[in-house]
């Protein structure tokens, strides 16, 4: 089994896992995969090395956008609110917000200021308010027609809540919320013009750990990738966290080690290093 590239940074262990965020990190610039790209993690696969994708995306875009690379089995989705699985074109597991939560999260946020918007991600579809409409329909997470035009009832399982504020972004806008937050639901940034809010403690490390656990894998065998705050919690759960250069600033601080951009496949490039040393 392949070793770290730089045995130096850590205990010399075999790399059994590798999780990887999509955009910003294993995808370039136009949202998807090169064949330099694919065809290290197609060797990485080979060499025995599992390759999940860990991503803020729905299964609705994560999919296709994989489909070249054919040998990624596994994507948590949503941050962690949901594990799809490739193959069989189903949603194995789903870690939903409770729905008194979800509630109250409406009626909390509304109460800061009327012209908050929202999204929402259930077992039962999409939807999002009318001032999301333009944000939605950029996003091929959501489409061009809501599935679902009312908001979440608490028969529904919503596994995300996207927020948008028409003068307020990304952190600003997560640092505006936290503290008024009627729950501790978790709350994260990836470079888009809202934030996404899943359940509590829920995030792409919870979701990588309980397929760990299913697999036997130990934690300090898994690499994590990624680029932005939603994740952290991954970079930093991961026995090696690797940020990528055109990273956050909290990626990066949370990371082992900071690679290049994913303009340059610094992936792939980390996984042939990863690869040769073998």
């Amino acid at each position: 089994m392949a070793k770290f590239p730089d045995d130096s940074m850590i205990e010399e262990r075999p790399v059994r896992l590798i999780a990887s965020d999509l955009d910003g990190t294993l995808f370039g610039p136009e949202h998807s995969l090169t064949q330099r790209t694919i065809a290290a993690v197609q060797a990485a696969v080979g060499a025995g090395i599992h390759v999940i994708a860990a991503t803020g995306r729905s299964s609705t875009s994560t999919v296709p956008r994989l489909a070249p690379v054919e040998v990624i089995d596994t994507a948590v989705c949503s941050n962690g609110s949901l594990i799809h699985d490739l193959p069989t074109g189903t949603t194995t597991d789903r870690f939903p917000i409770n729905p008194e939560m979800v509630k109250r999260l409406f009626a909390s946020i509304s109460k800061i200021d009327d012209r908050f918007a929202f999204c929402w991600e259930t077992d039962r579809g999409n939807g999002w308010d009318d001032a999301f409409n333009d944000i939605a329909f950029a996003h091929e997470d959501l489409g061009e027609e809501r599935s679902l035009e009312r908001r979440p009832t608490l028969s529904d399982r919503t596994t995300k809540i996207m927020v948008h504020h028409p003068e307020i972004e990304d952190e600003k806008l997560r640092d505006l919320l936290v503290p008024r937050m009627v729950d501790p639901l978790t709350v994260s940034t990836s470079g888009v013009q809202f934030v996404e809010i899943t359940g509590v403690g829920i995030n792409k490390a919870t979701a990588v750990a309980e397929l760990c656990s299913r697999w036997e894998i130990d934690q300090r065998d898994v690499v994590a990738l990624g680029d932005n705050h939603n994740d952290v919690a991954l970079l930093e759960w991961a026995g090696l966290g690797i940020a990528m250069g055109n990273g956050s600033r909290l990626a990066c601080s949370a990371a082992d080690i900071v690679i290049g951009t994913n303009a340059d496949d610094s992936v792939a490039q980390w996984i042939e290093a990863l690869l040769s040393s073998s």
